[in-house]
C-alpha cells in the first residue's frame, strides 16, 4: 500500500505554493548535486516505457522540484523516501509505492540508502482514456489492489533485468497489466477544473523551459523570453511562480549550474570559461550562485571530483 494517513491526504485543487518540510528541513547543500527542470522521459529502446532503479539509492541525496509530461511510479523495495507533491509529504516505506502523474511538481527527499523501482510511462500510452485536452489523473490514495500493483512492478523489473530466453514478451505481458491496474483500479474520473488549468499551463511552460535550455547560455531576459512567446513579462513571472513554485530567475540560474556543474566534473575548462560558457557575467558571478546553492566554491568542487588544476 501507498503512504497513509489523514495528512497525506492530496488536495487536486491546490495550486504548487513551494515545499513545506515536517521537522527539520533538509540539508540540501550536503546533497547530491540535481537540477531541477521540466524533465523529458525517453522510452527504452524496444519497450513502450523507461525503468531503472532511483538513481539516490545510496542516500544522502534530494531531487529538487520538476515535473514531466510522463506518468511515473516510485516503488519502494528497501528503505524509505520522502516525497513532495503539491505541497504535501508523503512518506513512502518498503513496499509502498506512489503515482505521480504528468505535470505534477514534485521533489523526493532520501536521506538514507534504499531500494526503490522508477517506471515512467509516457502520456501518449494512454491516449484512449483521457478526459479532456489530453488529461488522465491517478488518485494517491491507498486502495484495495495496492499489494498485486507492487508485486506487478517488481516482477517487471526481475523479469526485465534477468533478460531470459523471451523476456521481452513477458515484460510487455508484465507491463500492460500494470497499465490495466492503473486505468481500472487508479484512474479518476471526476477531476477539478483548477487541475485541467494547471495541467494547461504546465505544458505552455515546458515549452518555455525548453527554449530556455537552448539558450541559456546566452543573454537571457524575462521580457526577452515573454516577448518570444507572446506573453508580457508579469504573466510570465506569475505562470512560473503559480505553476512551477519557482521564480523565473530561480529557474534560468538552476538551468546554467547545472550545465556549469558539468563543465567542472568534465576538467575542460578553467572557473572563468566555465562562467562565460554558460551565462555567468564572470567567475564571480558563478562563484556566487554555486557556494549559495551547493555549499562550496566551484574551485573546492572541482578539487572534490578530482579535477582540480
Amino acid at each position: 500500500m501507498r503512504g497513509s494517513g489523514k495528512e497525506h491526504r492530496l488536495l487536486h485543487n491546490e495550486e504548487t505554493k513551494g515545499w513545506k518540510y515536517r521537522g527539520q528541513k533538509p540539508n540540501h547543500e550536503k546533497r547530491e548535486f540535481m537540477r531541477f527542470s521540466h524533465e523529458l522521459i525517453v522510452p527504452e529502446e524496444g519497450f513502450p516505457f523507461k525503468l531503472f532503479l532511483f538513481e539516490g539509492w545510496n542516500g544522502n541525496y534530494f531531487r529538487e522540484k520538476h515535473w514531466h509530461r510522463s506518468i511515473e511510479i516510485f516503488a519502494v523495495c528497501q528503505g524509505e523516501l520522502g516525497f513532495f507533491v503539491d505541497d504535501r509529504m508523503w512518506q513512502l516505506k518498503a513496499d509502498e509505492f506512489i503515482i505521480v502523474n504528468s505535470n505534477e511538481v514534485h521533489s523526493i527527499d532520501a536521506p538514507r540508502p534504499n531500494e526503490t523501482i522508477v517506471l515512467q510511462i509516457p502520456l501518449n500510452m494512454f491516449e484512449g482514456y483521457f478526459t479532456e485536452e489530453q488529461f488522465i489523473w491517478f488518485t494517491h490514495e491507498p486502495g484495495k489492489k495496492d499489494e498485486r500493483f507492487m508485486e506487478l512492478i517488481k516482477e517487471l523489473f526481475r523479469v526485465y533485468t534477468e533478460k531470459q530466453i523471451g523476456y521481452n514478451l513477458k515484460v510487455k505481458s508484465i507491463f500492460y497489466n500494470i497499465m490495466y491496474f492503473l486505468v481500472k483500479e487508479y484512474r479518476l474520473m471526476e477531476i477539478d477544473q483548477d487541475s485541467v488549468r494547471k495541467n494547461r499551463n504546465l505544458n505552455r511552460l515546458s515549452s518555455i523551459t525548453s527554449y530556455m535550455k537552448d539558450n541559456y547560455a546566452g543573454e537571457l531576459t524575462l521580457e526577452a523570453v515573454a516577448r518570444v512567446f507572446g506573453y508580457s513579462p508579469t504573466y510570465l513571472s506569475r505562470m512560473f511562480q503559480k505553476y512551477a513554485g519557482i521564480t523565473f530567475k530561480s529557474y534560468l540560474q538552476s538551468i546554467r549550474l547545472g550545465y556549469a556543474l558539468k563543465d567542472l566534473e568534465s576538467g575542460k575548462y578553467s572557473i572563468t570559461e566555465t562562467a562565460l560558457r554558460n551565462g555567468f557575467s564572470g567567475s564571480k558571478g558563478l562563484a556566487r550562485a554555486f557556494r549559495k546553492k551547493y555549499g562550496m566554491l566551484p574551485s573546492e568542487y572541482r578539487e572534490k571530483t578530482g579535477n582540480g588544476h
